[in-house]
């Protein structure tokens, strides 16, 4: 019994010993410190405020430049304010806590800022070079950027390696996707204001490209951007392109010995004269928006903008000249919906003086369309004009129409706005064209590898069904096929547009197998294609034949015109 007692005893002291040790460590254990608000930098407050956080309470030590007024944590977060510190960069400030049993915390070292009270001003960008909107740019040129106050210099970057999107100094040509690699570091110029950097190769022709300056730039004084800077256009590279076409009067017979003046803003740039079939063509033109002036003895003037906005393009501009003869007159047709057939009711019509004309001041002359889609416009001077048709919901469409006297079925037909990744192709031919059914054919990828050719025998595709069996939304439509009587619209839809080739076509089944006609070159035919949010027009070259090739188009590629007349006399072997 007594050695059962001297057990328990024994027990109890144990434990007794093992708890006071327990506490004993406890005691020795020291608070435990981390940051929790570090002070924002650069400030220009000579007082900043920072926040840590302790395990336990005690008393603080301050090391390195930094000192308080507050000499005691609590169990929790702590805000210190700083003791008036000078400008300058302080990166050794250091925290200690010691508990009341004399054990100290880790050293929590505070996070590097800066002190600027003197200099708070954020620097701005002063001017770019090339600068933005500007055309006809060298593709060799350098690059260069000002700021408002002098820079520093470590902090203005770029690749030097590759190309991808790194540095506070880029060029890109596909919204900063890839980055144009640049040859050396920016070299620094005017009090290090002005910072310029040259391409690694010459940039590509004919091609708009980006800068995006970034706030990891900054000042002497650490003052940043106060949000990056990206030029809104951009600058486009030198290019040249061709812009051609055939000059025609009302009757449709050909202008030989026309004058076709093209100026650029306002200047003169060169001229040149139709030959014996109307023709005219001139190369080496910059791009750019040109307006070409038409004149000829005993006919009204007649003015056109072309554009050319790639390298090598090719852009058909035709015209027609009015004898001095014709008189003003009213203008009459009706707006349909290009898909549908629909008629179209409160479409907004605006005039413009000149074809082709998408933009400036209009003539005053307006309609709006009634219930069934008609349009009148009154007391129009002779000569040519653009009309504007624009509705909420609906792409906005331009077609031009020549005044001689009253003239009527002066018709066109509007896009509704399409969803990303869709397109849509409108062909369509004028009122009095010499084209009587004029059939669309596209050729585009199907949903086994193969190609599939879509006409007026074959209207719709389903991807589903890889068939013409309906199944799903994901299709191509030939939504409208004219068989009567100009003026005619013929309208395909592609709802989604998937990798591979597309190829478009136009034939003219009237005189399909005549080789020589030229029904098809004076047709005043034109093809509109509707995607991302542009629109690109095609006009019918001026060649003997009855089948038009008019573009290719890949997703990488885009839109190529092809623009070219051959003939064939079966509409099944178009593709």
């Amino acid at each position: 019994m007594k050695n059962i007692l001297h057990i328990i005893l024994i027990s109890l002291f144990s434990l007794i010993l093992i708890s006071c040790a327990d506490k004993e460590e406890e005691k020795k254990d020291g608070p435990v410190l981390t940051e929790v608000y570090p002070v924002r930098t650069p400030t220009d407050d000579p007082s900043p405020n920072y926040t840590f956080s302790s395990t336990k309470a005690g008393t603080i030590t301050y090391g390195g430049s930094c000192s308080s007024g507050t000499t005691s944590a609590t169990s929790g977060n702590n805000t210190i304010t700083f003791l008036t510190l000078s400008d300058g960069t302080y990166s050794d400030c250091t925290i200690i806590v010691t508990d009341s049993d004399g054990n100290a915390s880790n050293t929590l070292t505070v996070t590097s800022f800066i002190v600027n009270t003197t200099d708070t001003t954020v620097p701005t960008l002063s001017s770019v070079s090339p600068t933005d909107n500007s055309t006809d740019v060298s593709v060799s040129t350098a690059v260069a950027v000002t700021f408002s106050e002098t820079m520093s210099t470590s902090t203005i970057t770029t690749n030097t390696d590759n190309t991808t999107c790194s540095g506070s100094f880029q060029l890109s040509f596909d919204n900063f996707t890839t980055c144009i690699k640049m040859s050396a570091v920016p070299s620094a110029s005017n009090s290090d204001k002005t910072f310029s950097v040259i391409p690694d190769d010459n940039l590509s022709r004919g091609t708009t490209y980006k800068l995006l300056i970034t706030t990891s730039v900054t000042d002497t004084s650490s003052n940043s951007l106060a949000d990056n800077y990206t030029t809104t256009n951009g600058f486009t590279t030198y290019g040249t392109g061709t812009i051609k076409g055939t000059v025609r009067y009302d009757n449709n017979t050909v202008v030989d010995n026309a004058s076709v003046v093209f100026s650029k803003s306002g200047t003169y740039v060169d001229n040149t004269t139709t030959n014996t079939s109307g023709d005219y063509s001139q190369d080496n033109l910059s791009l750019g928006i040109y307006t070409l002036t038409y004149t000829k003895s005993g006919f009204h003037d007649v003015s056109m903008s072309a554009a050319l906005a790639t390298d090598n393009q090719t852009v058909t501009a035709n015209v027609t000249l009015l004898a001095d003869t014709c008189e003003a007159g009213t203008v009459s047709g009706k707006i349909t919906d290009a898909v549908t057939g629909a008629n179209v009711n409160n479409v907004s019509i605006n005039v413009r003086s000149g074809l082709s004309v998408t933009s400036g001041s209009t003539t005053g002359t307006t309609a709006t369309t009634a219930t069934n889609g008609t349009y009148t416009l009154s007391s129009m001077s002779a000569g040519g004009y653009t009309v504007q048709a624009s509705k909420s919901g609906y792409i906005t469409w331009y077609f031009n129409v020549n005044v001689c006297g009253n003239i009527s079925n002066q018709n066109a037909s509007i896009s509704q706005e399409l969803s990303s990744g869709a397109m849509r192709i409108v062909l369509t031919w004028p009122s009095g064209s010499t084209a009587g059914d004029l059939d669309s054919h596209f050729q585009f990828p199907d949903n086994a590898s193969g190609q599939y050719h879509m006409h007026w025998g074959k209207k719709v595709f389903y991807y589903a069904t890889n068939s013409s069996t309906s199944s799903g939304s994901d299709k191509v439509t030939l939504d409208r096929d004219s068989t009567s009587t100009p003026p005619g619209t013929e309208t395909i839809t592609i709802t989604n547009v998937r990798s591979g080739t597309y190829s478009y076509s136009v034939h003219d089944w009237t005189n399909k197998t005549n080789s020589s006609s030229t029904k098809l070159a004076q047709s005043g035919a034109s093809v509109n294609v509707y995607y991302n949010n542009a629109t690109t027009t095609y006009n019918v070259p001026n060649s003997a034949g009855n089948l038009w090739r008019v573009f290719t188009f890949t997703t990488s590629g885009g839109l190529s015109a092809t623009n070219t007349i051959t003939s064939e006399s079966n509409y099944l072997n178009v593709y």
